[in-house]
């Protein structure tokens, strides 16, 4: 996984220490991009269209968005962090109250900032390995089928399945390698299922993998299916045949 930079938004009336602050962001390598701002009006709207993974507030805030800045990224920005700075540690107890565990007073050190950045650069790319791991995981996951049949449940890849055919209260499955299962389920609840599989159903009695669709008869509304060297035909509706002739020839 490629190391992701971090975006800062700093805050503060003190343009000399804004300045230095935001020099140091600057020249960081594991920073990107650096905005400032020195009250929290316009901190506000910076923070709301950019969602920044870093913002570092002077405590008490100058303007009249500081309640509002504060309450927007604990309620919608979830894993940015928030540091308070301020020239005073009296205020550090209203942070606390605040569910602000960040506490830094003024001046920030370069030490105190490099600190900081390595935080959040730990944070923002430790979650976006987790991320990563958890969609890798139910993504194999999500393509695994748990379905019942007369014997019990089988697990299966909707890679395997030819197509379905409806018979009576149950549903006959048609696998690859000649495997063949009954399923309890109606094949109108197996269509909800593996539809966004690329199954199509072509008539009331049966589900196709469009995958395995090697030739379509107009003649007598049948198509063909096809896996390792065997052929399958199965019966459709003339406006679904239509329909599947369209989509092949795209």
């Amino acid at each position: 996984m490629d190391f992701e930079k971090i975006s800062v938004i700093v805050i503060d009336s003190d343009s000399a220490s804004l300045g230095v602050t935001r020099q140091f962001f600057e020249m960081n390598p594991m920073v990107e991009d650096v905005m400032t701002a020195e009250d929290s009006d316009k901190a506000l709207l910076m923070i709301i269209s950019k969602n920044p993974d870093l913002v570092i507030l002077e405590y008490p805030t100058v303007g009249n968005a500081g309640k509002e800045l504060i309450q927007f990224i604990q309620t919608h920005l979830e894993e940015t962090m928030l540091v308070l700075v301020s020239e005073s540690k009296k205020h550090a107890l209203a942070a606390i109250r605040m569910g602000i565990y960040n506490y830094r007073l003024k001046p920030l050190k370069p030490e105190d900032l490099e600190n900081i950045a390595e935080n959040v650069s730990q944070i923002k790319n430790s979650n976006n390995k987790n991320r990563i791991s958890k969609l890798i995981e139910q993504t194999f996951e999500d393509k695994r089928l748990r379905l019942q049949t007369l014997r019990g449940y089988i697990i299966l890849d909707p890679e395997e399945i030819l197509y379905c055919k409806a018979d009576g209260f149950y549903t006959e499955i048609f696998l690859t390698e000649n495997r063949k299962e009954l399923s309890y389920l109606f094949i109108s609840k197996l269509n909800e299922i593996l539809k966004q599989f690329d199954f199509m159903r072509v008539s009331r009695s049966y589900l196709v993998n469009l995958k395995f669709i090697r030739k379509i008869y107009k003649s007598n509304n049948t198509i063909v299916l096809s896996s390792n060297g065997q052929e399958y035909e199965v019966k459709s509706s003339k406006q679904n045949i239509r329909v599947l002739n369209k989509i092949t020839s795209e």
